[in-house]
């Protein structure tokens, strides 16, 4: 689960996410279809929670 910049959760499938990038408010989670979730965790974070769901 992450933590969304609006206060949000979200939960999605790892293997829905193309890649993950960074902008001016943060992390963000890219999906198909142009879909972006900016979340709370850091890069590294978000990279150990990816890694860690093989």
């Amino acid at each position: 689960m992450f933590r969304r910049t609006d206060g949000t959760a979200a939960v999605c499938r790892v293997s829905a996410i193309l890649f993950v990038g960074k902008n001016e408010r943060g992390v963000v989670l890219n999906f198909a279809g142009g879909a972006q979730v900016n979340v709370h965790e850091s890069f590294d974070e978000v990279m150990a929670l990816l890694s860690s769901k093989d």
